[in-house]
């Protein structure tokens, strides 16, 4: 097969803001897949907790309960698994990549599992009681985390005081993975699925050129090792577009193409050209959605939830294209869609 040549720069200078959020993406593609996620909870949750569930059950629940606000800085996953007595639990995982520890993580968690729980009673409006809902913390900024996991380390409060008022208080704590505390022979040790292993070391390596460096061998070992199916290189392909977004800015993109090369392996080159050009295709996808919503939006005319749901999962450049040219004279949504199937 020929190869085709890296984009240039200028290529991939587009790319700052065209993509919300690449450390999202990235999470949610590797860890929403039920035997990575189980072996990340298998890892990071205690014991005595696991001795109580069935990781085995384990399925993944749609939605976020994220505050809007705070999306470019956190996202997360709710799990379902079964405990061992037969009741159902749940496990909520926020994942935050801002570059400074949350003070208020606590708080915000205690926010977060209400809404887990709100949800479960609008689903369930038979139960009388709540699931068990234990909350993770995946956190990968520039430093590693410094506060206490748990809720009393945010009330201003003396010790005495804080016991006097215990039983009157929520009162709770959150298992914390901390991936900015470990180094790269740390993350190496981890038994952790091999793809998710290869996606926390991408995690920790996006915070500087100096780290991309110096795990760069420990992913081509991990790559090297992976069994190229369909699934693995969908991901991979995703892993080196996330590796291209967040270098910074003022290297060159030589130097990230070296590593990436090094990264993938003889076998994987033509995976890191796809990565960049899925980048500059993806930027001229979400241009083209927003183009179809302008020309709906001028004529005055309605898009349902399904339409919308249908413009936002399409990747498709050429169909956008024809949509984007429907919208310009159709009379309906069913004519600007006019062939996709439910619409």
């Amino acid at each position: 097969m020929r190869r085709r040549p890296c984009p240039r720069r200028s290529d991939l200078h587009i790319l700052p803001g065209t993509m919300p959020s690449p450390h999202d993406a990235l999470f949610k593609s590797t860890f929403g897949q039920p035997d990575i996620a189980r072996s990340e909870l298998e890892l990071v949750l205690p014991a005595e907790v696991r001795a109580h569930i069935d990781l085995e059950t384990l399925t993944v629940h749609p939605g976020s309960f994220v505050d809007e606000e705070l999306q470019h800085t956190h996202t997360d996953l709710l799990y379902g698994v079964r405990a061992r007595a037969g009741q159902q639990a749940l496990v909520y995982v926020v994942f935050e990549h801002q570059s400074s520890a949350d003070a208020t993580m606590p708080f915000r968690l205690l926010r977060y599992l209400v809404r887990v729980w709100e949800r479960w009673l609008r689903d369930h409006p038979e139960a009388r009681t709540l699931p068990v809902v234990l909350p993770v913390l995946l956190h990968h900024g520039d430093g590693r985390w410094k506060a206490a996991p748990d809720f009393a380390s945010i009330l201003d409060a003396s010790p005495a005081l804080l016991e006097a008022v215990r039983p009157y208080q929520p009162h709770f704590r959150f298992v914390l993975d901390d991936l900015a505390a470990l180094s790269v022979d740390a993350l190496a040790a981890r038994t952790l699925h091999a793809l998710g292993r290869l996606v926390q070391v991408a995690l920790w390596s996006s915070r500087s050129m100096e780290r991309l460096q110096s795990a760069a061998p420990l992913m081509s070992v991990i790559t090297g090792a992976l069994v190229r199916d369909a699934r693995t290189r969908a991901l991979l392909i995703q892993l080196y577009a996330y590796l291209w977004q967040t270098a910074p800015p003022e290297v060159a993109v030589d130097d990230i193409r070296s590593i990436l090369l090094l990264v993938a392996g003889p076998h994987g080159a033509e995976d890191v050209v796809n990565a960049a050009e899925q980048l500059i295709e993806q930027g001229e996808v979400k241009g083209l959605r927003g183009a179809v919503l302008t020309a709906l939006s001028v004529r005055s005319l309605p898009l349902s939830e399904l339409g919308r749901a249908r413009l936002g999962s399409c990747a498709d450049v050429t169909l956008l294209k024809q949509w984007l040219t429907r919208a310009m004279t159709a009379a309906s949504e069913a004519e600007v869609f006019a062939g996709v199937d439910g619409l």
